[in-house]
């Protein structure tokens, strides 16, 4: 069975991403194909491919900016599964908006949509400045100040890009989505599940308390419609409640998170920044912590913001 790529291909496409680690520590014939299986299922070049041309340039800006993908993007690439008509969110730190809204309109071809409150050139939303002595909010959103919807229809049909600029940085605004299961994110080198147990094996989205209550029924629908089970509040059942890991100071990167490195083969690092200094080649999601607390009768993700002028990036800390 572990010879033949479409035998095992096929049993591993049935299986979750704990399942499948069990399998491939099964005997060395079976993590020869559990390895030759995760190098394709796990090919984020070709994930990015279906938005971006040339996913290394792409993964370069990332590099350099921070940058991440988010959402349900996200959530596809590590559930090796392709939601219709999905579309791909990049979260960007302050002062890298323009930068890669530019890269998207000018490499790619993308071409910006105004909604009827934005003036139709994007560079009067965001600028390339970057000032970290106060945090700006313009948008509804917690985290957000400002959403860019860039769409490209090409040979390969319609695509759309949305940039969001975040108010203080992208990690702050993907922990205070509506629900867990949409808690992962893509960085250059590596993509991280905060919440990986109840996201992929047990399949439950926990809602998450915020000060704008979830007033869309659509958006508990749609997950529901891609297996997840919502759950408003955290389970009574220790099985399930423990796979949410509550109460606990927890760190990206920490023993709960869910990383998947990523081939960097190709992808131009960020250069270093004078002679002297250390090289900055890791993401600095990996340098922000958090808890899940009890909220208002919900579960909420509670942290303290770390800001400060001397850092050119905002953190979080529990």
């Amino acid at each position: 069975v572990f010879y033949r790529p479409p035998i095992y291909d096929n049993i591993f496409s049935y299986t979750s991403p704990r399942e499948l680690v069990r399998l491939g520590r099964s005997c060395h014939t079976a993590y020869a194909a559990f390895k030759d299986y995760s190098r394709r299922a796990f090919s984020i070049n070709r994930h990015l491919a279906d938005f971006i041309s040339k996913p290394l340039l792409f993964r370069g800006l990332q590099a350099r900016t921070g940058t991440l993908i988010a959402g349900s993007n996200a959530l596809q690439f590590l559930g090796r599964t392709v939601y219709d008509d999905a579309d791909m969110d990049i979260y960007v730190h302050p002062g890298h908006a323009r930068e890669v809204t530019d890269y998207v309109v000018e490499r790619e071809g993308y071409e910006f949509k105004p909604h009827s409150r934005q003036p139709e050139d994007y560079r009067k939303i965001v600028a390339d400045k970057w000032d970290n002595t106060r945090i700006r909010r313009d948008y509804q959103i917690k985290g957000v100040r400002s959403v860019l919807s860039l769409e490209k229809y090409g040979s390969d049909g319609y695509r759309k890009i949305q940039v969001i600029e975040c108010a203080m940085s992208p990690f702050d605004t993907v922990i205070n989505f509506h629900s867990t299961c949409v808690m992962n994110f893509i960085a250059f080198d590596a993509a991280y599940s905060l919440y990986p147990i109840a996201t992929f094996e047990n399949r439950n989205t926990l809602q998450v308390w915020r000060a704008r209550p979830l007033h869309d029924a659509s958006v508990p629908i749609k997950y529901g419609q891609q297996g997840f089970q919502w759950l408003s509040t955290l389970p009574l059942n220790t099985s399930l409640s423990t796979s949410f890991y509550p109460h606990m100071t927890r760190i990206v990167c920490d023993q709960y998170t869910w990383k998947l490195p990523l081939d960097i083969q190709g992808v131009d690092l960020r250069p270093q920044m004078s002679s002297s200094s250390t090289p900055f080649q890791f993401d600095p999601v990996t340098c922000n912590g958090w808890s899940l607390l009890e909220h208002h009768g919900q579960m909420a993700t509670v942290y303290q913001p770390i800001q400060t002028a001397i850092f050119r990036y905002n953190y979080t800390t529990a």
